[in-house]
């Protein structure tokens, strides 16, 4: 009853059905442990019912957003290049955050115009960008060169070591709202969802979009 109570009191704090899922999932995972370690003689969570998991499409940015959103960075300086490199490779092949901030600087193809990422799962795939993009990623480099460098990966952030997540989002976000973005989440997600569905508007098929993305399964796609 407690353990139902906990799930019920985060869903009248207005948690997402995300959250309170993985919550569960969570809460299932460290109870089965513990019985199997002898700690408890009996798992309630055995007894505590699934919650429903509601899954909202994400909207995309619109073309017009998408534009606005790259413009924003200052790119009369390195971090801004940066920046700006960050958001038109998601744009432009639909890389997770993950993969685009452990991006090896020895893995960018500059003749074939491909990156090479590991994906979820340790699954390494390779990825294509369009030129526009390898513009972008090049002057990137250039200014990058010149800057601090204590880490392979590509994108650094200023002590010259690896960005992460929570600091990408954020970045995404502050240009966002710089650009007067509205209606739509800003977020890193979201420019790797608009990559899906403009590659499909525009002449992709399911098959070829499932292997970009590095999704395991053609539904995740679909979706």
């Amino acid at each position: 009853a407690l353990l139902r109570e906990h799930l019920t009191e985060l869903r009248r704090r207005g948690q997402a059905s995300e959250t309170i899922f993985r919550t569960h999932g969570g809460m299932r995972c460290a109870f089965r442990f513990w019985k199997r370690e002898g700690l408890l003689a009996d798992n309630p969570m055995e007894r505590v019912e699934r919650p429903r998991r509601e899954r909202a499409l994400i909207r995309p940015f619109s073309p017009e957003q998408a534009s606005r959103l790259i413009a924003a960075p200052d790119t009369r300086s390195v971090y801004g290049l940066r920046d700006r490199a960050m958001m038109m490779l998601m744009l432009d092949s639909g890389l997770r955050i993950s993969e685009l901030l452990s991006l090896d600087s020895g893995r960018v193809d500059w003749l074939n115009c491909n990156v090479t990422v590991m994906g979820k799962g340790r699954k390494e795939r390779s990825v294509p960008f369009s030129a526009k993009t390898g513009q972008a990623l090049l002057e990137y480099a250039r200014a990058r060169s010149k800057a601090p460098s204590k880490s392979g990966q590509f994108f650094l952030g200023k002590t010259g070591k690896p960005i992460c997540r929570s600091k990408a989002r954020k970045l995404v976000l502050r240009y966002g709202r710089a650009a007067g973005i509205e209606g739509v989440r800003i977020s890193p997600h979201t420019l790797r969802h608009t990559f899906a569905v403009l590659y499909i508007r525009n002449g992709g098929d399911s098959f070829s979009l499932q292997e970009i993305l590095g999704h395991s399964t053609l539904e995740m796609t679909r979706r």
